[in-house]
């Protein structure tokens, strides 16, 4: 275990599992006391006791990051019991696959109210502590379907914009108050929903790395170190910023449709 994050408070949220869970645990090894947030209380328990059991301080909170009370709710409870909130980790999320012209409006609606409007109210409600404090660090997850064009994920892909300039605008109107905001773009990653995914057919893993320059997807903990980096100190003179964590993905752009290099030097051949 490290020491970079010492007596830290960190709040994450959705790290009942996933990305965020690995979230969680890479911030707990670093010291930081982590708070996770969860709307399923039982899933939130339920990770704050496997970490609290790998001999980290971790606990639970019930937070439905869609509505502005229990945000607040959160936001003043974690802070009178610490003292203070020194990162905030808006991971919670969800995925809903619909062709545009066929979505529910209920299913558009709940996307951006968990992904967007949510990052929106956690940020605001520790942020205002942030700004009493004197500073702390904010970090959106955020994803590589913010920054273009995939079929069925309208709803999905939108919030994930808002968030990537919600960012920009929050570090440029906070920095003043000592507080940064980033965000970290994923690409394709290995999770639970992943895996369900692909094994109902829904999603194809040899084709995710066949779309990835380094021929793989990522792993939750690689992620987790980019969070890391932005939510500590190492990154103090960063703020506005999004992370592709992608493995080349948005960079190599359409070309997936002649295939890799060597696939080019093939066919010339």
């Amino acid at each position: 275990m490290g020491d970079l994050l010492r007596d830290w408070v960190a709040v994450v949220t959705g790290a009942g599992r996933g990305i965020g869970l690995g979230i969680a645990e890479r911030l707990a090894e670093e010291g930081a006391v982590v708070v996770i947030g969860e709307v399923i209380e039982e899933r939130g328990r339920e990770a704050a006791e496997r970490l609290a059991g790998l001999g980290h301080r971790v606990e639970s909170v019930q937070l439905d990051v869609a509505s502005g009370e229990s945000c607040a709710r959160m936001a003043t409870d974690v802070a009178s019991r610490h003292g203070r909130i020194d990162i905030l980790v808006n991971n919670a999320g969800l995925f809903r696959l619909h062709k545009s012209e066929d979505m529910p409006e209920a299913d558009w609606r709940l996307q951006l109210d968990v992904m967007l409007t949510g990052v929106f109210l956690c940020t605001q409600a520790v942020g205002r502590v942030m700004i009493e404090q004197g500073g702390g660090s904010i970090v959106s997850i955020a994803s590589i379907g913010g920054m273009g064009g995939w079929p069925m994920r309208s709803a999905y892909n939108a919030s994930k914009a808002g968030v990537i300039n919600l960012t920009e605008v929050l570090a440029t109107e906070w920095a003043h108050y000592g507080i940064r905001l980033n965000a970290v773009s994923p690409g394709v990653t290995r999770t639970e929903m992943m895996d369900v995914a692909v094994s109902q057919g829904l999603a194809s893993l040899e084709q995710y790395e066949n779309r990835t320059p380094l021929g793989r997807v990522a792993e939750v903990r690689e992620i987790a170190e980019a969070v890391l980096f932005l939510a500590s100190d190492r990154a103090s003179y960063v703020t506005g910023q999004n992370l592709r964590v992608d493995g080349g993905w948005v960079p190599w752009g359409n070309l997936n449709a002649v295939g890799f290099p060597e696939d080019v030097e093939e066919a010339a051949e």
